[in-house]
Formats: C-alpha cells, sequence, structure tokens
C-alpha cells in the first residue's frame, strides 16, 4: 500500500481515543479486514486516515483519562496464510500514558 497523508491534533493536544472501520469475513471471497482508522484529539478534534471503504465503523475505544494521552500502541496482524486470503491489520490497542 501506500502512506496517506499525515493527520495530527492541534498543538499541545494528544491523542485520547481511536475507532478502526472494519471488514466482517467475507468467506471464499478476499477480506481486508482493518480499512481506516479515526481517532479523538483532548480538545474535541475528530482526526480520520483515508482507508479503504470496506466495513464498518467500530465502537470508540474508552477514552484516556483526563490529563493523560496515547503514548504507545500494540497491532494485531495475521501471519501469512500460505496460499489462503491474507488480511493484515486485524486489531488495535492503544495505550494511555500521563
Amino acid at each position: 500500500g501506500s502512506w496517506g497523508r499525515p493527520e495530527t491534533c492541534p498543538p499541545g493536544q494528544h491523542l485520547v481515543a481511536f475507532r478502526l472501520r472494519v471488514e466482517a469475513p467475507r468467506g471464499l471471497w478476499d477480506d481486508t479486514a482493518a480499512n481506516a482508522v479515526a481517532a479523538i484529539c483532548s480538545g474535541g478534534s475528530v482526526l480520520e486516515g483515508r482507508g479503504g471503504p470496506q466495513g464498518t465503523w467500530g465502537n470508540w475505544s474508552l477514552p484516556c483519562p483526563p490529563g493523560a494521552g496515547v503514548c504507545g500502541l500494540r497491532s494485531r496482524l495475521e501471519p501469512p496464510q500460505r496460499g489462503g486470503d491474507d488480511t493484515g491489520l486485524n486489531d488495535l490497542e492503544l495505550y494511555c500514558c500521563s
């Protein structure tokens, strides 16, 4: 794939919550899994990356506590299927720090 343009919070703000747009498994058809991510900044701005149109938006994550922001992440990737349908990114967790 190719990188989209950077999306950033306004100066002095930080990410506090996110959600993913995910396509459900399609059986015999080509699965895409996570296709886009959106995030909320501490001042309320919403950032949305330019992802694929497939899938539906999930719920927003629990927000970081007041005064905290995202300081780390963990991703869940599907391993290569060796002839099967590879999806890539399947889930994301963000970690809050004060």
